[in-house]
């Protein structure tokens, strides 16, 4: 009678507990059924904020794109002023050429002043500093001058980095930041002075400085709220004016401003919230910043959103109190399926007693942990099988990044080549481009023949030489037995680059690649070999191979990784000094996996 009795109260504290459960969670939801009216109110709150920022943000963009564009046409109508300028002066006229180049009494030099001096009318100042090829003796020492017509030797001397560097870019125009005479910066726009007959070598440079007088011209028509800064970025992310009361240092500007062309953001800083609205424009590539502060956005509507919030947070707290109640209940049961979540391991039996499964919500959710402990050990065996094509996907990501790479370089080339040469051979190398093309994509396949790697780097070194004429010559020594075998594609071609970009190219006819494929027992050796004055830093090349140096070198460890994952990190890249100067580089690959991987191809 007393064990009876005693089974009847268990059932019912048993079905008791699972049914107080019931109504618990029944009255939370009644409780809580004014929740979401109150979460839709915060909600909105914050909506109506973002949406009035999303809106100024659009409309910013707008502003910020119009104004860049008004500025960018200011610094074009300069850049085709020096254009008309050079034409006159320099590639039409070949009696004023000579006049520019053979200035040397004091009546000349005032001449060259007052051609100058016309063109600075706008307010900006012209300088052109002419190199002394022929050692003339000026009748006044022009070095001196802040302005006008100035003589320089053919390394710049006297002059800060931006004259080597603007020569670098041959005829381009580009606008720095740079020192006036009287110790302020100033921006300006500057374009070297090509040679008439030979494209390729630089007689001077022409300074445009001052340009912030008109460029503050177009920025002072824009009216913007209190405290927002206006910040204009060359290329070089040298801070070339700034407008308003904010100090910001380049290198504080969210990176978002220079991986997006264009676009607007809001930033947290400090105790303050920012609007970011921002332009790149690629003629000239110069960037355009506006940053200003939400809070001339938002206005009191700041004020009304934080009202809400804290009528939310004393909402919250009696739901916090009433949490805690309900833990009350539920963290027995909630502990003991914590310990066995704290033993159990993904492909591992879990083996444990347990009472028999509550009639309440806690055994749904015990019998649905096991089931997704079962999911977990047969996920635990797709992972073996996921790990295997793995290394396949490497591979692909891998190949994926060098085309690009290789096809920006390649463009390039026929592009200054165009230019040199006046398009006469420009048919040529196209057809050298689509050989190239057709071989590095090569159906999506990953291994080709020798045969089919040499003819892509051969198509590619003719491109060079007619880039570089006369400047390089290519020697090929290439044992024919190996050509059948399979290489992973564009492996040759980063190396060659090198080699030419590197080593030759400013050789005048004296440089020499010699490009070599041999069988070496059990292994295949393609080596890549130049006479560049120049030597390499073998140590830097094999930081890179080993995966070192991650900032430079990325055609170099492409190709290594590449190799290394299909043939193993025995083979690879190998760099040597070559004795007389220049560098050696050597990649092994294994016969019989060439061999192999031919089959497989063939199949």
């Amino acid at each position: 009678m007393r064990g009876h009795k005693s089974r009847r109260i268990q059932e019912r504290a048993s079905g008791g507990s699972g049914l107080n459960l019931k109504y618990k969670v029944s009255l939370s939801f009644c409780l809580f059924i004014i929740g979401p009216f109150l979460v839709v109110g915060w909600i909105s709150a914050f909506h109506a904020s973002d949406t009035m920022k999303d809106e100024v943000g659009k409309t910013m963009l707008q502003l910020v794109r119009q104004n860049h564009v008004t500025m960018e046409k200011t610094v074009s109508t300069v850049n085709d002023t020096t254009i008309t300028f050079l034409n006159n002066h320099y590639f039409s006229n070949s009696k004023q050429f000579a006049f520019w180049s053979g200035i040397e009494t004091l009546s000349q030099i005032s001449e060259a002043d007052t051609i100058l001096e016309r063109l600075s009318s706008d307010g900006t100042e012209y300088m052109l500093y002419m190199k002394n090829t022929a050692n003339r003796r000026a009748a006044i020492d022009t070095s001196y001058k802040t302005r006008g017509f100035r003589y320089t030797d053919d390394v710049y001397s006297g002059l800060p980095s931006w004259a080597k560097q603007t020569e670098q870019d041959g005829g381009k125009g580009s606008v720095r930041l740079i020192e006036a005479a009287n110790g302020l910066t100033t921006v300006a726009y500057m374009r070297s002075i090509l040679d008439p007959v030979k494209y390729d070598k630089s007689i001077g440079l022409l300074v445009v400085s001052r340009l912030e007088v008109l460029l503050m011209q177009d920025i002072v028509t824009v009216q913007l709220p209190e405290n927002t800064g206006i910040y204009l970025l060359n290329e070089q992310d040298e801070l070339l004016m700034k407008v308003g009361q904010e100090d910001q240092a380049v290198e504080d500007f969210p990176s978002e401003l220079k991986e997006r062309t264009e676009g607007y953001r809001l930033v947290k800083e400090g105790s303050g919230e920012w609007l970011y609205a921002f332009s790149h424009r690629p003629q000239f590539n110069t960037r355009l910043i506006y940053k200003i502060p939400a809070g001339s956005i938002t206005g009191n509507q700041t004020a009304f959103q934080w009202v809400i919030m804290t009528m939310s947070a004393v909402y919250l707290l009696f739901v916090l109190i009433f949490v805690l109640y309900l833990l009350r209940v539920i963290l027995k049961p909630l502990a003991k399926l914590i310990s066995i979540t704290k033993i159990y391991e993904p492909g591992k039996k879990l083996n444990i007693g347990m009472d028999p499964p509550r009639a309440d919500e806690f055994g749904i959710l015990y019998g649905s942990f096991m089931k997704m402990t079962r999911r977990l050990d047969q996920s635990f065996e797709e992972n073996v099988v996921m790990k295997m094509k793995q290394k396949e996907m490497e591979l692909s990501t891998l190949h994926s990044q060098i085309t690009p790479h290789l096809l920006y370089n390649t463009l390039d080339s026929i592009y200054w080549y165009a230019v040199d040469s006046g398009n006469r051979d420009v048919g040529d190398m196209v057809k050298d481009l689509s050989k190239l093309l057709r071989i590095g994509l090569s159906k999506g396949k990953s291994l080709i023949t020798i045969a089919e790697e040499l003819e892509h780097v051969q198509a590619y070194t003719r491109l060079q030489m007619k880039r570089y004429p006369g400047t390089f010559e290519v020697n090929w020594d290439i044992e024919e037995s190996v050509t059948s075998f399979m290489t992973p594609k564009l492996v040759l071609q980063p190396l060659v680059e090198n080699a030419i970009f590197h080593g030759v190219s400013s050789m005048d006819g004296e440089g020499t690649i010699w490009i070599r494929i041999k069988r070496a027992g059990e292994e295949i050796h393609m080596t890549v070999e130049d006479n560049g004055f120049i030597g390499g830093d073998i140590q830097m090349f094999e930081r890179i191979v080993r995966g070192e140096s991650e900032d430079k070198g990325f055609g170099i460890r492409n190709v290594q990784q590449r190799i290394q994952l299909h043939f193993g990190e025995s083979y690879g890249l190998r760099y040597a000094s070559r004795e007389g100067g220049g560098i050696t580089v050597i990649i092994n690959i294994p016969v019989w996996c060439a061999a192999k991987a031919n089959t497989r191809e063939s199949s």
